[in-house]
């Protein structure tokens, strides 16, 4: 199962013509949606789907579902051929980095949930959003190096600006998790857009030096 801030994100020109890579995005704060698989055997099969074989984080239990809040991010034509760029450029060192087929903004952990929850995490972040956020837009500031939580496998990540409208928006989702006493968000998050990830050690060390250059 996933709980997900399905986020419509609308396509413009580039802002600067000096810097025609950099895209924009117009996250539109939506209504919440659910999915859910509760066989085990289709979670699991869907799990290793959607992760491309990634390592879980905490192992499956009957009776709980995986849960994260994040906002969906529409790739465009010309962004989709800069992120082939950039990987290309990443594996001139006989790295081994892989595209993610989807991209989103994330803003909760991921952690397993109880199914009767569900609804009231589910309404309750329809009220607060309804009432406390409004659409807003953010921009791609660097790319990065970044590890998950046990350091199991790195990503490559788009930086974002607009820190205190998505820092915002996570207080209204940790607000309903805590009062459901599920873990909060990491202090200071750095907010971000995967698309491209690896298993292999010490990635961050690694960052290239000519990828600015190649595509800035």
């Amino acid at each position: 199962m996933s709980l997900v801030l399905y986020s419509s994100s609308e396509s413009d020109d580039d802002y600067d013509n000096q810097r025609n890579n950099i895209k924009r995005f117009k996250p539109q704060l939506p209504s919440v949606n659910i999915q859910l698989e509760n066989e085990i055997d289709l979670l699991e099969k869907n799990f290793q789907i959607k992760t491309n074989d990634r390592i879980r984080l905490f192992p499956h239990e009957r009776g709980n579902w995986s849960l994260s809040i994040y906002a969906f991010v529409e790739c465009s034509s010309h962004l989709d051929t800069m992120i082939d760029d950039l990987i290309e450029i990443f594996n001139n060192k006989n790295e081994n980095w892989k595209r993610l087929l989807e991209f989103h903004i994330s803003l909760s952990k991921t952690f397993p949930i109880r199914f009767h929850h569900i609804e009231s995490i589910r309404k309750g972040l329809q009220h607060e959003l309804s009432i406390s956020m409004k659409k807003f837009s953010t921009r791609i500031e660097n790319v990065k190096i970044l590890n998950n939580e046990d350091e199991s496998t790195s990503f490559l990540v788009f930086t974002l600006d607009q820190d205190q409208q998505f820092s915002k928006l996570v207080e209204i989702i940790d607000k309903i998790l805590r009062e459901h006493r599920y873990p909060s968000y990491y202090e200071n998050p750095c907010f971000h857009i995967s698309f491209a990830y690896s298993i292999e050690k010490n990635q961050q060390e690694k960052q290239p030096n000519e990828w600015n250059e190649k595509c800035v």
